[in-house]
């Protein structure tokens, strides 16, 4: 990794730290470029999130699978 990636990594984890919703352009999956307005769209039906629905339609997590690693401090700021 190189230190604009680890960089982007720190910023991410400062947004998510705080307990307002995250804005729709915020990345989750830096990999597959899934941002928080995907995955609203996506489970959006449900209300809730579905890793499910969001590994088959976006592919999350089947990269590096840092926005699994980070996953309970994300999404719950989702919906």
């Amino acid at each position: 990794m190189d230190k604009e990636f680890l960089s982007q990594i720190d910023q991410v984890c400062e947004l998510i730290s705080n307990t307002e919703k995250l804005d729709d352009e915020i990345l989750i999956c830096e990999c597959f470029c899934v941002n928080v307005a995907d995955i609203r769209e996506a489970c959006k039906s449900q209300g809730t999130f579905d890793l499910m629905i969001m590994q088959e339609n976006f592919g999350l997590g089947q990269g590096c699978q840092g926005c699994l690693k980070r996953i309970n401090t994300w999404v719950n700021k989702i919906f």
